[in-house]
């Protein structure tokens, strides 16, 4: 009698100390302020350009970032390019969103191996970044072929990319998908790859894409699994060429938005870096600056 007491004790005792370990614990998150937050993510098509400012937020502020309105926006081929180099003024067109749109037809930001700069004023603060517009791949096709159903996969017809890195290693991509003119923004639909493989040190060069890298062009559920395509369904899929930096800053974007249920082992959370410094302080800001070449096709399931 005494033991079975006893034992009901301690699993009320675990039970309650169980209930106990579910209770919220909101930690310091150090915001002090709101930063400068850039997002300028531009290319070598003739088609207009935009340039999203916004202010930072506390980690708890569940509510979407406050836009900048009062700044002004410049891009220019930096002056190791030629005597007089071209400039590009970005102007507000609301909510943040800093447009240029070429004045002819065919009128583009450069070409690739042009340096650009990046020149942000805002009231009494300045702010400044370069990147070199970088080759990108060449796209052969895209292709639709029939799957058996498999672990993880459901019987039907599935879309592939097939794309071939160039000669010569150091090539960064953004594979980027639009879906039925929607832009797949899924976590697990950022597709990133270098020298047409995940990451750096593969040994690869000159290939096409791998196959998951060519095959992740398909849109996915919120659990990672992949949509088979329909009669009508329409693909259009971009390869844009990175920076180092900026493949970089991705990798660790992807780190991040895919670090599972932010359990005890997760990576902690923290910010890219950027490329992108206040002028005085020589400090760098929230954001990225990169321009780049950008390779297009798209198909469409008859």
């Amino acid at each position: 009698m005494i033991k079975s007491t006893l034992r009901f004790l301690l699993l009320c005792f675990l039970g309650f100390s169980f209930y106990n370990c579910e209770d919220p614990v909101t930690l310091d998150s150090r915001f002090v302020e709101p930063q400068l937050v850039v997002e300028a993510w531009l290319n070598n098509i003739s088609e207009p350009q935009a340039i999203l400012l916004s202010e930072s937020q506390d980690y708890y502020d569940n509510r979407l970032p406050t836009p900048v309105t009062d700044a002004q926006v410049i891009v220019c081929q930096t002056e190791d390019q030629q005597p007089t180099p071209n400039c590009f003024v970005f102007e507000h067109e609301g909510e943040g969103r800093y447009v240029w749109e070429p004045s002819v037809p065919g009128e583009t930001l450069g070409e690739v191996d042009m340096e650009f700069g990046l020149g942000i004023q805002r009231g009494d603060k300045q702010y400044a970044s370069t990147t070199t517009m970088n080759r990108t791949a060449t796209i052969d096709s895209i292709s639709f072929q029939f799957e058996e159903e498999s672990l993880g996969l459901d019987e039907g017809l599935y879309a592939q990319l097939y794309a071939r890195d160039p000669v010569g290693t150091g090539d960064a991509y953004l594979i980027r998908t639009t879906f039925n003119d929607t832009l797949l923004l899924n976590p697990s639909e950022l597709n990133i790859a270098y020298d047409a493989t995940f990451s750096p040190g593969s040994g690869t060069d000159g290939i096409a894409f791998i196959f998951p890298i060519r095959f992740a062009i398909n849109k996915q559920d919120e659990d990672g699994g992949f949509i088979p395509l329909e009669e009508g369904d329409h693909i259009a899929v971009e390869v844009i060429s990175l920076s180092d930096e900026a493949y970089l800053f991705l990798r660790i974007v992807s780190e991040q938005i895919n670090n599972g249920g932010s359990g005890l082992f997760d990576l902690p959370v923290t910010n890219s870096p950027g490329n992108i410094f206040e002028i005085e302080s020589q400090e760098a800001i929230l954001g990225f600056f990169n321009v780049a070449a950008t390779a297009r096709a798209e198909r469409t399931v008859e």
